[in-house]
C-alpha cells in the first residue's frame, strides 16, 4: 500500500511524491491525513536544504486525520477516532 507526500525533493524544489505506506508498530497508530501544515522549518528545509543529508525530505510536522489502523499496545484509541500530530 502507499499514498501521496509532500517532499523536497531537491534544494528549493517541492513535490507529491508516492512513499510505501508503513504498518503501524507497537504503541503506534495510522492516521490518514485530512489537513496538513507547513511551517517555518519546512520552508528552511526547500529553500536552503536546512538540516538535509538526502533528498527527498517528506514534509509533516503537523497533520490531523482520523485513525486508520492501531498497533499493539494501543489502547484508548480506536479506528476511526480523530486524531492530530504535532
Amino acid at each position: 500500500m502507499s499514498h501521496k507526500a509532500v517532499a523536497a525533493t531537491a534544494k528549493g524544489h517541492y513535490d507529491e511524491i508516492q512513499v510505501t505506506t508503513e504498518i503501524p508498530g507497537e504503541g503506534e497508530v495510522l492516521i490518514k491525513v485530512a489537513y496538513a501544515a507547513m511551517i517555518a522549518v519546512d520552508t528552511y528545509v526547500t529553500d536552503r536544504g536546512f538540516l538535509v543529508e538526502n533528498y527527498p525530505v517528506i514534509y509533516g510536522f503537523g497533520a490531523s486525520g482520523t485513525i486508520e489502523k492501531i498497533g499493539s499496545g494501543v489502547d484508548g484509541l480506536n479506528i476511526g477516532d480523530r486524531a492530530s500530530r504535532i
